[in-house]
């Protein structure tokens, strides 16, 4: 992100900011989601800048104290480091106003509920004192705290607004919807009363536009070699300008780590640009991004477009919905004709995908590092259970050979086998393997069973490196 003069943290991805801007502003929290590599952590570090503060916040911005939460200052997430974290960015605001409290240092304490406690004491001291005062907590990378850190601390924020009367806002940056990644069932209570403090006040972060990727070109070249106007013109186009594509693609054309001449067609350019490790890694870090549902729903992207027809129906037809809204509400995908046909932003991540997920080879792989299995060259949903992937794992070794139950049943439950109980617990198991690797169970193409003889595993190609 430009930010070299405050003209430029001013008008640089403007509608994101005024839109977080005016949310603080009616006391509201919200959620900016985009994908991995897109500038959410750039866009914080805007949003807390001075001039930006004091242009949109105009006369209340001495009202406001924005308290950035630095997501690398907490190496291992756990409600505790968070109210350390929280409790001592208070201290500064608390010297400023000559409120010195008895217990300092909030980062040396290590009984979570003494640091919540002190987390609440100087909530209460700051804004019993001004009524005016409103205190915004920035989380960056917030998937990281909403999948790790123990429910009960969503329900500790939610009361800390609630005891300062709606006088706390949050603003998160995240790669995935906050319903999303509710997706513990013993969490799920908890982070759904935490998930209603952004209804309706989520903002996608979209791949850049107009002057916003002209200026982001422009720095991108400033210290680089010459790449020609029409080198130039190319790298946004395939890149949909996305910060961190653009980026190392502008790095590969001006090292000269791939060969480009301007009269190159784009399918040349991202042909070669899939050979540059960087350009790959940047693909992989949006890729990874992704939740399991949008992953799946881009598998079948073909030629840059996605025909909602065809994907397939490992999710009910709701959840391909909602998957293909949030797509478009990140930007990755284009609306072309309604509710039917989509376009992938970026002809460089289509052909990503298309190369690393979508091979038409027929049959079944299986990644064992992973524990996924990939089934015609497109990579299923979830993950094996450690019983199926045993179960997998020991027919695979005897792929096309017929395996008796009791052989299976040994090496699926090793001491635990005994003769009298496991054949009924084997069925299980082999019924949800055949779930994952999305076999018929009336017809399994994959994992048959043989009357009266054991299993036997079909079509297995090797292992997925």
């Amino acid at each position: 992100m430009p930010v070299n003069n405050t003209a430029h943290l001013l008008e640089f991805r403007e509608e994101d900011v005024r839109y977080a801007m005016q949310s603080l502003l009616i006391g509201k929290s919200c959620a900016l989601i985009g994908v991995g590599g897109i500038g959410k952590t750039s866009l914080l570090r805007q949003l807390v800048s001075t001039p930006v503060r004091q242009h949109y916040l105009n006369g209340d911005h001495h009202h406001f104290i924005f308290l950035p939460i630095d997501a690398h200052e907490v190496a291992k997430p756990s409600s505790l480091a968070y109210y350390r974290l929280m409790a001592s960015l208070l201290e500064p605001v608390l010297e400023r106003n000559g409120q010195l409290l008895p217990i300092r240092n909030p980062l040396s304490m290590t009984n979570e509920e003494l640091a919540r406690q002190a987390l609440f004491d100087r909530v209460d001291a700051l804004v019993s004192t001004n009524e005016h005062l409103i205190l915004v907590f920035f989380f960056d990378e917030f998937d990281v705290a909403f999948t790790e850190v123990e429910p009960h601390f969503f329900r500790v924020l939610l009361a800390l607004r609630n005891r300062a009367q709606g006088r706390i806002c949050y603003v998160i940056a995240s790669n995935n919807m906050p319903a999303l990644i509710c997706d513990g069932r013993s969490r799920k209570v908890v982070r759904e009363m935490f998930v209603e403090l952004f209804n309706g006040n989520v903002r996608g972060i979209k791949p850049f536009e107009g002057r916003d990727a002209q200026t982001m070109l422009e720095q991108d070249l400033a210290q680089k070699d010459q790449v020609s106007p029409e080198l130039q013109r190319l790298a946004l186009e395939i890149t949909g300008a996305h910060p961190g594509l653009l980026k190392s693609t502008l790095d590969a054309l001006s090292e000269g780590s791939i060969e480009a001449e301007e009269q190159d067609i784009p399918e040349q350019i991202i042909e070669k640009l899939l050979y540059d490790m960087p350009v790959v890694s940047r693909c992989e870090q949006l890729w990874n991004s992704l939740s399991e549902i949008e992953q799946y729903c881009l598998k079948y992207v073909r030629k840059s477009m996605l025909t909602k027809s065809a994907i397939g129906q490992h999710y009910p037809v709701q959840q391909i919905n909602d998957a293909i809204q949030i797509l478009q509400l990140k930007g990755i995908l284009l609306e072309v004709q309604r509710n039917k046909l989509y376009r992938c932003f970026s002809a460089l991540l289509a052909s990503y995908i298309v190369q690393r997920y979508t091979s038409l080879t027929p049959g079944l792989q299986i990644d064992f590092s992973r524990r996924q299995v990939w089934v015609d060259g497109v990579l299923q949903p979830g993950h094996l259970t450690p019983k199926e992937f045993k179960l997998l794992r020991y027919l695979a070794t005897h792929a096309n050979e017929v395996c008796s139950r009791e052989e299976i049943t040994r090496a699926v439950y090793d001491q635990e086998y005994t003769s009298k109980r496991d054949d009924a617990r084997l069925d299980a198991v082999v019924e949800r393997a055949r779930r994952c690797i999305g076999d018929d169970p009336r017809e399994p193409r994959f994992l048959e069973t043989v009357r009266a003889m054991g299993h036997r595993l079909n079509e297995y190609l090797g292992e997925r490196a």
